[in-house]
């Protein structure tokens, strides 16, 4: 059960003729090269969950989400999280 240390990079991605809109959630590592995967969340009530389920407090999932939602991208810095939680939640292959 390793630590591993990045950023999520958060992304909203508006409706298009192939895809219904959906916010994109992708763990960039600090350094390695893993098999990182993007985890697609549906609503805004879905990521804030996603975010707690990642082991943030609400306030701060609420937070992240919301300037997401503004700003169209952002980046949650400093993550450090062990590899099983990642995987689990769809973000490594």
């Amino acid at each position: 059960m390793a630590k591993l240390t990045g950023n999520l990079r958060v992304s909203a991605h508006p409706v298009s003729p192939t895809e219904q809109a959906h916010f994109e959630v992708v763990f960039v590592p600090y350094a390695g090269r893993l098999n990182t995967i993007p985890a697609k969340v549906h609503s805004y009530d879905d990521l804030v969950s996603f975010l707690v389920d990642l082991k943030l407090s609400e306030d701060d999932a609420s937070r992240w989400a919301g300037k997401t939602r503004s700003q169209g991208m952002i980046l949650i810095p400093s993550i450090e999280r062990t590899d099983t939680l990642l995987r689990e939640k769809g973000l490594l292959a």
